[in-house]
Formats: structure tokens, sequence, C-alpha cells
């Protein structure tokens, strides 16, 4: 017979069981305005002023109104781990992951934690948080592909580049988590082997794992996938997982008809090539960029205006078809000798720079951009700009990542002051 538990034990069991199920909004709301208004170096009556209201009174304002903006804007303060320039070996990514390690321990876990907390009990805080964990995740993903690329290799299989990069994420934050509760038992030098290791390991040189000939899904006719209602959609789709996971060049039509579970004949007969693929994912999307830059010209926006708010809509439609843009651009990069039709069927759907080209014409019409150059250059600089700069900086958004491109080159597009 078990004898009955102490009220001491009571009273802890009990506080044990309530620990876990704090809702961590209620947390938050335990902040005193004293401590954020010490914290911020500010006024009382700043923040009254930043915050009006009284929640007291049954309106809503004061410290509530803080409450519920902080959850709704809460940040984990990343400034990013991917490195400027490419690693040129498997070494040489084991540095930004490292440093990745050193930034977690010396805080950033602390915030994730937290910030992981929030999310799970409160919307918008997840809202907030979930840009930042998704950009370290790109960040570390761009660290491991880069390293694989220098290496001129796949990851091998079964592994894929996102399975890798979550498995090494996970396995940062269980080291930081055991470094917090033991300081000195991980060190960023310990991280850095283990990731040299770890890539070494993942990385196949030779593609050896990915000769074999992949055996053919059975016969569509004889299964229910024959009534998928758009089979076209299902091929897209698993092309953007392929070649996100793989690089555009490492996916062959075969792997494309695997993933998506249909014979290679049959996709050949929807999609002769890669790049059809390409075209058919992004055709529908880049149209969209063309339209709201007709809307904008019937509108009679000011050419400068207009050319920021179409460059915008064109990089966030690179950014939101990252790894089908990164296809496109390697495809008229390198097969433009073995394949020249692929230039022509990309020019014809997706050139880029014709979405700028009305704008820039109409601003040389009313003086307001220079005619030093011709018109379909001027695009060119400018689209391409966009383009890499989206592909190549993952933690900027659009609007960024135009304002930095129309910094150096709007003064040369822009009409001179004689």
């Amino acid at each position: 017979m078990n004898p009955k538990p102490l009220p001491r034990e009571q009273f802890l069991h009990a506080g044990y069981r309530l620990l876990s199920e704090v809702d961590m909004t209620d947390l938050a709301r335990s902040l005193s305005i004293s401590a954020v208004v010490d914290g911020a170096g500010l006024s009382h009556q700043t923040f009254h002023n930043t915050y009006p209201g009284n929640s007291r009174s049954g309106g809503f304002g004061g410290k509530e109104a803080f409450v519920a903006d902080l959850l709704d804007n809460f940040t984990l303060n990343y400034s990013g781990t991917a490195p400027t320039e490419p690693p040129a070996n498997v070494r040489d990514a084991a540095a930004p992951v490292a440093a990745l390690f050193d930034d977690l321990t010396s805080g950033l876990m602390r915030r994730r934690l937290i910030a992981t907390l929030l999310a799970t009990d409160h919307d918008g805080a997840r809202k907030a948080v979930t840009p930042k964990f998704e950009r370290l995740d790109t960040d570390l993903r761009t660290v491991i592909g880069q390293a694989i690329q220098a290496k001129g290799g796949s990851v091998r299989q079964p592994m894929s580049l996102t399975s890798l990069t979550t498995v090494l994420g996970s396995l940062l934050d269980g080291l930081a988590l055991r470094e917090m509760l033991t300081p000195g038992s991980v060190s960023g030098d310990d991280i850095a082997a283990a990731t040299t290791s770890i890539l070494r390991w993942a990385i196949d040189p030779l593609h050896s794992d990915r000769q074999a000939s992949k055996p053919e899904p059975a016969d569509p006719a004889d299964s229910s996938d024959a009534l998928r209602p758009d089979i076209e959609a299902d091929v897209i789709a698993a092309t953007e997982l392929l070649f996100a996971d793989n690089g555009y060049f490492l996916v062959t039509l075969a792997d494309i008809a695997a993933a998506a579970r249909i014979r290679t004949d049959d996709l050949r007969r929807l999609f002769p090539s890669k790049v059809d693929i390409i075209v058919a994912a992004l055709k529908p999307k880049f149209d969209r960029v063309v339209r709201l830059r007709g809307a904008d010209e019937r509108l009679g926006i000011e050419p400068t205006i207009a050319l920021q708010r179409t460059l915008i809509v064109l990089g966030q439609f690179v950014i939101d078809n990252r790894a089908m843009s990164s296809g496109m651009l390697l495809a008229l990069s390198f097969e433009r000798f073995q394949q020249p039709s692929t230039v022509t069927t990309v020019m014809e759907n997706l050139y880029l720079p014709s979405a700028v080209v009305p704008i820039l014409e109409r601003g040389r019409e009313a003086g307001v951009f220079s005619d030093d150059a011709p018109t379909i250059e001027t695009a060119i600089m400018l689209t391409n700009n966009v383009l890499f700069r989206c592909l190549t900086r993952p933690a900027e958004t659009a609007v960024e990542v135009v304002a930095d491109v129309l910094r150096v080159l709007m003064p040369g597009v822009a009409t001179r002051v004689r």
C-alpha cells in the first residue's frame, strides 16, 4: 500500500501541473509598465501617449494595448547567418554554422524558446515569429546548399536538402540547449567539426545513388490516380520540390515522373522538357505582373512610382517562386548552347524586362527618364538586378531589394539636370 503523499509533495505536483498549463499570454501580461518604461529609457507619459486609453475603465489602451502590440510584433532579433560569399568547400561551410551556434547560445536560443511558447498560445505571436524562424532555416539551407554545390555533388539519398537542413538545424537547437544547461560542454569548434563530418557523409560527389534507374509507377489507368483532377499541377508541384532539394541540373524528367506518380512517357507528352514545366508554372504568375503594370498605366500612375511598384511585384514574383525562378535562370545561362530552343521558349513566355519596358518608354516621353541607353538595355539591367538579388538574398523582402537596386541604378535612369 502506497503511503499518502505529504502536503509538500502534493503542492509541488500541483505547481508542476499548473506551470505546464500556463498560457504564455498571461505571462506577457505580467510585465509591469514601469519595467518597460525603464528598459526603453523613456517616460511614463510617452508610454501613455503611445498607447492611449485605459483598459481598467472598459476601453482598450494602456498596458493591454501594449501587450497586444508586443505579441503581434514579437521578434527574435535574428540578424542572419548566410555568408555573403559561397563557401569554397565543406570545411568553409562549417564556419557560419558554428557562428549560428554562438548566436543561439548567446541569447537567440532563449528568444526562440520564448517565441515558441508564445506562438503556441497566441495566433498573432505565431504570425509574427514564423518569418524569422523561416529565415533562420533558409539561411542554414543556403549554407548547406552552397557547400553541396561547391563539392559538385548531391545530397545522398534518401536524404534531401530540406531534410538535411532540418536535421542539422535540430541538432544545433539541441546542442545549444545542452550548452545553456551545462555551460562549457559544447564549443564552436565542436559544432564546426560535427558539421564538417555530417556534410562529408551527406554529400555524394559522384551522384552515385542517382544513377540507378527508378522503376516506373504502376499504370495510371489501373489506379485511382487516373482520376486526379489536375495532373499538370501535380507535376509542377513535384518539380518545384525536386528543384528546391536537388537543384535544376540534378533533376531529370524521370525523377519528376516518379515524384508525380506518372510514367515518363506520359510526362513527356505533357511537358517535353524541364523548361516547359517551368514556363507552365511561372507564366500565369508573370502574367499577373504584366496585368498590374497595365492597370497602373491606365490609371496614369506617375512613371517613377509605376516603375517602383512593378519592380516590387516582379521581385515578389521571384521570391514566391524561388525554386522555379532559379531553374529558369540556370536554363537560360547554361542550356542556350546545347538547346537554343530553351532560350526561345523562355523569352516568348517569361521575358521579365518586358514588364518594365512600357513604363520606361512612357517616362521618356514625359521627360522623366533619360534616353542615354536603349530602353531594352535599361529594362534588362533593372530586372536582372532584381532577379539576382531576390535569388541570392533570401532574407530581404521585395521592397528592400527594389529599394537597393533603385538606389544604385535610378540616378542613371532618371533625367539628368543639365
